[in-house]
């Protein structure tokens, strides 16, 4: 099984990460330094961190001490909350079997089966909170350009 986040996804996941570990000082980060700490591209940094922002997962303050910051305790911003402020509600969208929407009246053979899985994907990433991957992630990664590939989770672990 082969699921996917989009770069966008995964920008801000990586952007969640970084205000995460700068929770302690309660200080705001610049769109520069979350670009560059990050690796995202420094043009579309603004559109990430404003997905958190508009999610209630970050706020923002103008001038010259402003940026970002979380909007609350990273242990309290689950990694779905993250994800689903870039993605939107991760449930199927589209039939594993006829390609379109599953009809609620009429839904596809494989559709319980499916809606169960993606319902126990949503589970797991509610329960892993920015705090937890932060304090497991190896903060040298952060600073690495972005690969290629899109991002892939093959059985809950993640590979570039």
């Amino acid at each position: 099984m082969d699921l996917q986040l989009s770069k966008r996804a995964d920008y801000g996941i990586r952007a969640a990460l970084f205000l995460s570990r700068a929770w302690g000082d309660h200080s705001y980060r610049k769109i520069r330094e979350i670009s560059a700490a990050t690796g995202l591209p420094k043009s579309f940094t603004p559109q990430v961190v404003g997905d958190l922002v508009r999610a209630g997962l970050a706020e923002a303050r103008a001038g010259r001490d402003g940026g970002y910051r979380l909007s609350r305790h990273p242990a309290d911003i689950s990694l779905l909350q993250v994800v689903e402020a870039s993605e939107g509600t991760l449930l199927p969208r589209r039939c594993t079997l006829r390609g379109i929407g599953c009809p609620p009246l009429d839904p596809c053979a494989v559709h319980p089966a499916w809606f169960e899985a993606a319902q126990a994907l949503r589970a797991s990433l509610d329960k892993a909170s920015l705090a937890s991957v932060a304090a497991g992630a190896a903060s040298p990664a952060m600073g690495q350009p972005e690969p290629k590939a899109r991002t892939r989770l093959k059985a809950g672990h993640a590979s570039a």
